[in-house]
């Protein structure tokens, strides 16, 4: 395939001393619809099957110059990491303000409150993503101690009735001990970001075991 595609360069404000959070929400929001207009614009043509929108803030994450700016790239394939998120019901996340060091959620894409609606098909989904990143933190962590547990809504409540519900599967990596301050408070100290986390987890290629799919 040949290299076709779209480079567009949004510059976000005409003041070069003016950064992206300097503007207010109505002039932010220009900036987001002019990623929609182009995008519509790039959908006109049939070649082109993904858009990138992407800031690059610094010379440290990529930006090649200070006028606060944004891109986007049009290109005429699926990128891989895209296909992949794409290709599966389930997402792994360590989340926001984890508990504990290295804990991951794996969460269902489709809204779900219940764990015991999942499906055959479903259910090898996330069997394989179960065993990635059960893998992943083998290898990475050196087999720590774990539990995992599954977390889902009240069997005899009424799923319209919580609609904010979604249930999840919750890992665990026994990499700290629970000590007086937390028993006593149910406050955690967790001396690990969520983003170095992740990071560390996503670095790791696993292998496929004999015998799986």
């Amino acid at each position: 395939m040949s290299g076709f595609g779209f480079h567009d360069v949004v510059i976000e404000t005409p003041l070069h001393s003016v950064q992206l959070w300097d503007l207010s929400p109505r002039e932010i929001a220009n900036v987001l619809q002019a990623y929609t207009t182009r995008i519509h614009h790039f959908f006109a043509s049939d070649s082109i099957k993904y858009v990138q929108v992407f800031k690059n803030h610094g010379a440290s994450a990529g930006a090649s110059m200070s006028h606060s700016h944004s891109q986007m790239i049009a290109l005429p394939i699926v990128p891989p990491a895209v296909a992949a998120r794409l290709d599966t019901h389930f997402i792994s996340v360590v989340p926001y303000a984890a508990t504990f060091p290295f804990e991951i959620w794996i969460i269902p894409l489709s809204h779900s409150p219940h764990f015991h609606e999942l499906d055959g098909e479903k259910a090898v989904d996330l069997g394989g993503i179960l065993k990635l990143m059960l893998g992943k933190m083998a290898l990475q962590l050196n087999n720590p101690p774990f539990n995992f547990m599954i977390q889902t809504s009240p069997l005899r409540d009424n799923a319209s009735q919580l609609p904010h519900s979604h249930w999840f599967l919750q890992i665990i990596p026994q990499l700290s001990v629970t000590a007086g301050f937390e028993i006593g408070s149910g406050c955690h100290i967790n001396p690990v970001f969520p983003e170095d986390a992740a990071k560390v987890l996503r670095e790791v290629n696993v292998l496929p075991l004999e015998g799986s799919n």
